[in-house]
C-alpha cells in the first residue's frame, strides 16, 4: 500500500463510514466496495458528508476528482476483492499488522 497514513472513508452502496484516526492499511468490517484515503481529517469528514447528503450526480463528480487525486498521489484508494453487503450497523476499523 503506502508508508503514508491517511484518514479513510469506506464506501459501500449508500453507506459511507469514516475512520477516527489515520491509518496506513485499514481493515474494515463489513468489507466495503472501496476505501479512499485523505491527508487530513477535515477532508475525510467533508467527503463523508458529501457521500451521505449530496445528490448522486454531485457525488459522482466528487468521486472523479478523488480518483484524479489518487492518480496524482495525493489520495489513496483500496478496492477490496470481496466486499460485503452494506449494513446499518457499526463499522469496525483496524490497522493491518505490517510485520
Amino acid at each position: 500500500m503506502t508508508d503514508k497514513s491517511y484518514w479513510w472513508i469506506a464506501i459501500n452502496g449508500p453507506s459511507c463510514a469514516r475512520s477516527n484516526f489515520p491509518m496506513r492499511k485499514p481493515l474494515v468490517t463489513p468489507t466495503p466496495e472501496q476505501l479512499i484515503g485523505f491527508p487530513t481529517a477535515e477532508e475525510a469528514e467533508q467527503a463523508q458528508h458529501t457521500c451521505l447528503t449530496a445528490p448522486i450526480r454531485e457525488v459522482k463528480k466528487h468521486m472523479k476528482n478523488w480518483i484524479t487525486g489518487v492518480a496524482l498521489g495525493r489520495l489513496a484508494h483500496i478496492r477490496p476483492s470481496n466486499p460485503e453487503p452494506p449494513t446499518r450497523g457499526t463499522t469496525m476499523w483496524l490497522e493491518e499488522n505490517r510485520a
